[in-house]
């Protein structure tokens, strides 16, 4: 291997960090072994025929973690709990956002995807934040009533008995829409990152090494 070979295989490294030792000596070797073959003398045809590292390295990176993320059920059970699978599927939408903005693009169909996400994100963030924030409300209101039916239920035991009846029903509500939010959330997760994985697929253009890598 030449050293501008070296030089951008070097770079390319650099970024793969997250991948698992196995997964990155399957990526460097396959790169490696191509740019060898194709006989790349120069760091500007490296370049122009994979990309620059950084995006080269982007696009395995979001490619290694849909492929995690699509493994079969019984294997995905092994390897994360629920907590873990939402963390790795945020973490899964990023990175393909990293990667689809690595992608060359025209300015208006870069503008558009980047408002397109923007989008996505602050919708799904605002109604996630406005049902916690009921939420913490509702918990809330229940201490005040039940602070007030304990203060008063010596004067009127109706009445405090009231006020504590409606503590606790509020505080049953609360404890019910706990595993709710819990759900939605994590159903506001998946649509984002489905739709994420739908944009990529759209606007990733696979280069001839990727095409070689899915016939293997």
């Amino acid at each position: 291997m030449n050293k501008i070979m070296d030089k951008y295989m070097q770079e390319f490294k650099s970024y793969l960090n997250q991948l698992s030792d196995h997964e990155f000596s399957e990526v460097v070797d396959f790169y490696m072994e191509y740019l060898q073959d194709g006989g790349f003398e120069t760091y500007e045809a490296c370049v122009a025929e994979l990309g620059t590292p950084k995006q080269l390295a982007r696009k395995v990176l979001a490619d290694y973690s849909i492929r995690l993320l699509d493994a079969p059920e019984k294997e995905k059970a092994t390897m994360r709990s629920r907590v873990q699978q939402s963390t790795t599927q945020v973490h899964t939408i990023w990175l393909i956002v990293l990667a689809i903005l690595s992608t060359p693009l025209t300015i208006p169909l870069g503008i558009a995807v980047l408002a397109t996400l923007f989008a996505v994100f602050v919708a799904g963030a605002a109604i996630v934040f406005s049902i916690v924030v009921t939420i913490i409300a509702l918990l809330f209101a229940a201490v005040v009533v039940l602070g007030i039916g304990i203060a008063i239920i010596g004067q009127s035991l109706s009445t405090g008995l009231f006020y504590i009846g409606g503590a606790i029903a509020s505080l049953g509500l609360f404890l019910i829409c706990v595993p709710v939010i819990n759900w939605f959330i994590r159903g506001v997760i998946h649509v984002t990152l489905s739709f994420s994985q739908w944009l990529y697929s759209k606007l990733n253009r696979k280069n001839r090494a990727e095409e070689r890598r899915d016939q293997k």
